[in-house]
């Protein structure tokens, strides 16, 4: 008989690891759906094509629904957006701060890239995201621009904003020069900087075996190299923390 409870009990927890091991991790369900007319190139062009579920090395973490408590400081239900060009991550952003914010209208991340000032390079530089947004009303933004000293980036300034619930826009030379967006920080419940944790939602999620848009990156490997050269104005700590106007 104790036999037969054994096998049991572990049929139901063999039962149980399968209906909820990829629940919410290797789906699509919380990106924010492409414009149907829209072609697909860039990450979006090869979606979910490298994931290896269950992979050793990159634990599938339901970002979405995780919540701020203990050491964590998360945005909830934050959606992430792939971008369907090889150029166009800083207005991939943009959509995902729109989305975030609940005024985004549909436009694709190549409809945001065309309301850009400088069209002569591909990148999309500060300037220009700050651009994107005032077309969409009035907005509260904090940048580089703002900055006393641009090479001096205040350290919790990260931490200070996600406790206010505004996201962090960050450009730096991931991928040769890419925009992501900060959406969660975890310090580990200690005063150690070096085990820091950034969240990050990424239009670019092709290699932690896991196309979600989430991904996360050591604080320090960041805040001490943060530079970049595609921008012209700022070589060092390119962000931009916008929020609609009260």
């Amino acid at each position: 008989m104790k036999r037969y409870v054994l096998i049991l009990f572990c049929l139901c927890v063999m039962l149980s690891s399968c209906g909820t091991e990829k629940s919410g991790t290797y789906s699509n369900e919380y990106k924010i759906p492409y414009p149907s007319s829209m072609e697909l190139d860039g990450a979006a062009g090869v979606d979910r094509e490298f994931d290896v579920p269950n992979s050793s090395y990159y634990p599938a973490l339901d970002f979405y629904n995780m919540k701020s408590g203990g050491s964590l400081t998360i945005l909830e239900n934050f959606k992430t957006f792939q971008q369907t060009t090889e150029f166009t991550c800083g207005p991939a952003c943009i959509v995902m701060l729109l989305e975030y914010y609940g005024i985004y209208d549909g436009q694709g991340d190549r409809e945001m890239y065309e309301l850009r000032e400088n069209k002569e390079r591909p990148e999309s530089m500060l300037k220009d995201l700050m651009i994107m947004l005032e077309s969409f009303g009035d907005w509260d933004m904090y940048s580089t621009y703002d900055l006393e000293d641009p090479s001096e980036m205040p350290i919790d300034l990260i931490i200070n904003s996600l406790k206010e619930g505004k996201p962090v826009l960050f450009g730096d030379d991931d991928w040769g020069g890419h925009w992501r967006i900060i959406i969660g920080y975890d310090d580990m419940g200690d005063d150690i900087e070096a085990n820091d944790v950034l969240i990050v939602a990424d239009p670019y999620d092709t290699t932690d075996h896991n196309q979600d848009g989430y991904a996360v990156i050591p604080f320090q490997r960041l805040y001490y190299n943060w530079s970049n050269r595609y921008d012209p104005d700022f070589s060092h700590n390119l962000f931009l923390i916008a929020s609609p106007a009260e």
